[in-house]
């Protein structure tokens, strides 16, 4: 028989870790509960201690939300990088570079993202040098 899993001691974890519950750790419970346990200990995996800087990891994230069009996840993406130090020239390069994998027509989808990120750019900035985050 399997080990009890523990919903929210889940839920609680992810908010401690990461300050907020993944959608696809909370999705995974409507396949059923041993799913949502595959998936958290898979996020754990992924977004708890890498050799690869955090701040990197979301960078990629980013750049792969870009990649895939998908809106939604690039500005979760951009603002956890935020958080975790990414500055807003390693963001330019990381859309340059997307520009230059997908094409010109990028452009257009960039240009949201990049006026979002200058709205909440400040306020993380300003948050950081405070202590706050």
């Amino acid at each position: 028989m399997a080990a009890h899993f523990d919903k929210q001691q889940m839920i609680a974890e992810f908010k401690k870790q990461f300050g907020f519950v993944p959608p696809c750790g909370m999705g995974a419970g409507d396949l059923g509960e041993d799913m949502q346990k595959i998936i958290s200990e898979y996020h754990h995996i992924i977004w708890g201690e890498g050799v690869i800087p955090l701040k990197y990891r979301y960078l990629i994230a980013l750049a792969t939300a870009v990649y895939g069009d998908d809106d939604v996840r690039a500005k979760l993406e951009l603002l956890k990088a935020l958080n975790h130090g990414a500055t807003r020239e390693e963001i330019i390069e990381v859309f340059r570079q997307q520009v230059w994998m997908k094409g010109a027509h990028t452009i257009v989808k960039l240009s949201p993202l990049i006026k979002f990120m200058d709205t909440v750019y400040a306020t993380v900035k300003r948050d950081g040098e405070q202590g706050g985050h």
